[in-house]
């Protein structure tokens, strides 16, 4: 069976105890921890940190756009 003990694979998950005090260094708002991608998510900016061995990766360049691109709304005039 699988064992419940400490494995290599996935990357240890973020201390729930940090959430409260980290903020988001480009809008300074609280962030969303996402449990399936192990990041911390800005809905407001579409940008999401790394979290690497429990410790988040707050650079702004670190962070990867969640966003998805809409299409180009200005390509079709009325």
């Amino acid at each position: 069976g699988q064992g419940q003990g400490p494995s290599p694979g996935p990357a240890r998950p973020l201390e729930p105890s940090l959430l409260r005090f980290l903020v988001c260094p480009l809008s300074k708002r609280p962030l969303r921890y996402e449990e399936a991608t192990n990041e911390l998510i800005n809905e407001e900016l579409g940008i999401a940190y790394p979290i690497i061995d429990g410790i988040p990766n707050m650079i702004p360049e670190a962070a990867r756009t969640t966003r998805k691109k809409p299409p180009a709304e200005g390509s079709k005039q009325p």
